[in-house]
């Protein structure tokens, strides 16, 4: 099936095979954290450009109050972003710029934490580290929070176009 709003779409479809394949993993593949990784780039990179403008306004307080992940910068020299909306596109840089360190756990080779980073030329101007829960739960929020702005997009578009439909 061809997607409509191939943004929205492609997010969704996106989030629908991270789901399949983390159903699925062991130890000989499919690799969920690499589908985790893949994940970002058609449920985040994408689709962060059709919905930036609309992103800005919330803080990193209100943020973390609505569940979405503290990131701390890794680095005392790292900026500190002013506000969600620079804080989505420094990981959204992150992501599309490859900018990522797999971290395994201490007591095995598999992937625990993943360090993301955004560059200005070849000077790093900010980086964290979350673990691969924090990272799930990041992107599910991303897209719960683009979900909210589509749906509300088209509302107001089926108010605005009058009576007849």
């Amino acid at each position: 099936m061809n997607p409509s709003d191939p943004l929205y779409d492609i997010m969704h479809r996106t989030m629908f095979n991270l789901r399949y394949i983390e159903d699925r993993a062991d130890k000989e593949g499919p690799y969920e954290v690499t589908q985790l990784i893949n994940s970002f780039l058609g449920a985040l990179a994408h689709p962060w450009e059709k919905y930036r403008p609309l992103l800005t306004n919330m803080s990193l307080d209100e943020a973390r109050e609505c569940g979405w992940p503290e990131m701390k910068k890794e680095r005392t020299e790292d900026i500190d972003p002013p506000n969600f909306g620079e804080l989505l596109r420094l990981v959204r840089n992150a992501f599309a710029h490859g900018n990522i360190l797999f971290i395994p756990a201490s007591t095995s080779c598999e992937i625990a934490r993943i360090e993301f980073w955004n560059n200005r030329g070849d000077e790093r101007t900010w980086g964290t580290t979350l673990d691969i829960a924090d990272l799930r739960r990041f992107l599910d929020c991303f897209v719960a929070l683009a979900d909210e702005i589509h749906t509300k997009q088209n509302r107001s578009k089926s108010q605005s176009s009058g009576p007849c439909r």
